[in-house]
């Protein structure tokens, strides 16, 4: 049986898809390793744990999303689908342009953070190189 459910994926408008209800498609699509956050007393979110770092997705009270996810309706411990006012709903809550510009700033400032803690490592690394030539030269 077919649920559905929305699609949000990185630097991309959020669709309503139809899946199949069961988690073997679910971890296909999304990933292995599944985080669910529970949104509304009837709604979650399904994500990937282990997405990359680089993949920011959306913001969800005040914690940044990483990969694809699927919002999901939840019944007697079951996923249905979503009725039309809670897909509008929350499809209004993830536009991609209320999201747009922090998740930009954000992965702006975590490359920033990456590449500064490269350069470092790559400094600490030449010099203990330096040093140990020197003694083994000595």
């Amino acid at each position: 049986m077919k649920i559905k459910v929305l699609l949000v994926m990185q630097d991309r408008e959020v669709q309503t898809v139809k899946i199949p209800r069961n988690t073997k498609f679910i971890k296909a699509l999304i990933g292995n390793d599944l985080l669910k956050i529970r949104l509304d007393k009837d709604i979650m979110l399904i994500s990937n744990k282990n997405a990359d770092v680089t993949e920011f997705n959306r913001i969800v009270g005040g914690n940044i999303i990483l990969g694809t996810f699927i919002v999901v309706a939840i019944k007697n411990k079951r996923r249905v689908s979503m009725t039309k006012r809670e897909l509008r709903k929350y499809t209004n809550i993830f536009k991609l342009r209320k999201h747009k510009r922090k998740i930009d700033m954000y992965r702006d400032e975590y490359l920033e953070e990456y590449y500064s803690n490269q350069r470092i490592k790559k400094q600490k690394n030449a010099e203990r190189n330096k040093r140990e030539i020197f003694n083994i030269a000595a």
